[in-house]
């Protein structure tokens, strides 16, 4: 069986994701999994007493928040495209880093994640959670490109 990781963000582009991944002729069982991975809000919090600062801190709820509510609109999204609740992964991190280490805890076969299709300096200046997730893939990495197309 190949296990194919569909990694999503919270954006209208998801629905393109899950297309185009669950498009691909693996030419036999497939299990399909899905991650979400939530910027950590909390990360910019420093300071002498950083930890318990932000420990207390009212981020913590809001990324609570926040976690529930990407992870109810991505098992949506993941079901409307047969795919199972229990088969998405929600995690709080660096998306790249959080896509790759599950890629590999699971033995992904490939990982399918959406691209913008920055080019030239922006690309470079800014990086990208794909590109993050192409270099050092445990696996191959299939981008699709998403918003802003060329007509």
């Amino acid at each position: 069986m190949r296990t194919i990781l569909i990694a999503l963000d919270a954006s209208d582009e998801a629905e393109d994701v899950l297309k185009a991944a669950t498009a691909i002729d693996p030419r036999g069982p497939v299990d399909y999994q899905v991650i979400s991975v939530v910027p950590p809000l909390m990360g910019g919090v420093s300071g002498m007493d950083g930890a318990s600062f932000a420990a207390s801190w009212p981020l913590r709820d809001m990324e609570e928040t926040i976690t529930q509510e990407v992870s109810r609109n991505i098992r949506e999204q993941a079901a409307s495209f047969g795919i199972d609740p229990d088969r998405v992964m929600i995690r709080i991190g660096r998306p790249a880093t959080e896509i790759r280490s599950h890629a590999e805890s699971i033995g992904a076969d490939m990982i399918v994640i959406g691209s913008h299709g920055r080019h030239g300096v922006s690309s470079l200046l800014l990086g990208s959670t794909a590109n993050g997730v192409l270099h050092g893939a445990p696996c191959d990495v299939l981008t699709v490109r998403i918003g802003d197309q060329p007509d």
